[in-house]
């Protein structure tokens, strides 16, 4: 009895094929097989500045709180820190924190604003109740289903607005918003 060897050629094209219609499997896999859509690291610094900035202004516009320094408009002054999509330390993601005025009902604030992330996608990750004598009280965070992290910190005295965006490894990122 011979053995015979397989094509390498036909082995890795059959793999790659399967990649294609599989979902979960190759740079779709961030995005639930959604086919068509960017990968992860994929999209234009513009495309997750932009997101980054609507998830602000979203968290904002439903949280019960003022926020007097917010100006959706201000895009400037923005230098992302590194992240990693598949190297260590090889892309950037727009991160701030701002902080606004008091709510009344911390906790009913927190409700609202994990029903209506639930509402968007996002998966609800811990909520604290109990930050320590040095915090604010209550923080809840949540993820959008491409990655970006929203922290929540209602308050009756301060409350804060915390978003890292998506990582991208566009290398426009490394420069400041304008």
């Amino acid at each position: 009895m011979t053995k015979t060897k397989p094509n390498r050629k036909v082995w890795l094209v059959s793999i790659m094929l399967g990649c294609l219609v599989l979902p979960g499997c190759g740079m779709n896999s961030a995005n639930d097989g959604q086919h068509g859509e960017p990968g992860p690291g994929e999209r234009s610094a513009e495309a997750v500045f932009t997101d980054f900035m609507d998830a602000i202004d979203d968290t904002v516009q439903h949280s019960g709180a003022d926020w007097p320094n917010w100006d959706r408009q201000d895009t400037a002054g923005y230098f992302p820190p590194p992240c990693s999509v598949r190297a260590r330390d090889d892309g950037r993601a727009y991160q701030t924190q701002i902080e606004g005025g008091p709510v009344s009902a911390p906790r009913a604030a927190l409700e609202q604003m994990k029903a209506h992330l639930e509402s968007k996608g996002y998966t609800i990750g811990n909520i604290f109740d109990n930050m320590g004598g040095n915090t604010t009280g209550i923080q809840l965070n949540a993820r959008s289903p491409r990655g970006l992290l929203v922290q929540f910190t209602p308050s009756k005295e301060t409350s804060f607005i915390k978003v890292v965006g998506e990582c991208t490894l566009d290398p426009t990122a490394k420069k400041r918003t304008t």
